[in-house]
């Protein structure tokens, strides 16, 4: 099977306000809003985030039932630090500060409005010795 899209979906009591975390501090643009099942992405990607309403009849019980998100979705974004200071101006809480990666990341995580982990992470050049010792050489 090689499926044709991904899709993830964030299930909360809050749609409205977690569509809104996501287009404000990631750029990401609502698709369809029908209230309780509203979907974001970014321009034409193949990919979508959807949040869906905690207790609609289209989520299974015991997915409603839980209230603690443990999933953690990765966004790569042009610069880690200028979406940082806007969560900060929003007043939005780090859980982790940017931090550089010997492997070649500058990221750092916060939760959105549901709880949901996000990993903001800027790709950038990895420490030459940590890159020498890792990875594989052109032949």
């Amino acid at each position: 099977m090689q499926p044709a899209a991904f899709g993830a979906t964030v299930v909360t009591d809050h749609p409205s306000e977690v569509a809104a975390f996501y287009t404000q501090y990631l750029d990401l643009q609502v698709g369809i809003d029908l209230g309780w099942f509203i979907t974001v992405r970014r321009g034409a990607a193949d990919w979508e985030l959807a949040i869906m309403e905690r207790g609609h009849p289209t989520i299974p019980a015991e997915v409603s039932a839980q209230k603690e998100s443990s999933n953690v979705f990765g966004f790569i974004v042009e610069d880690a630090d200028k979406v940082a200071d806007a969560l900060r101006t929003g007043a939005v809480e780090l859980e982790t500060e940017p931090v550089t990666e010997v492997f070649g990341q500058r990221h750092f995580f916060v939760r959105d409005p549901a709880g949901t982990w996000i990993d903001v992470i800027q790709l950038v050049a990895p420490d030459p010795e940590w890159a020498a010792a890792n990875l594989p050489t052109a032949p």
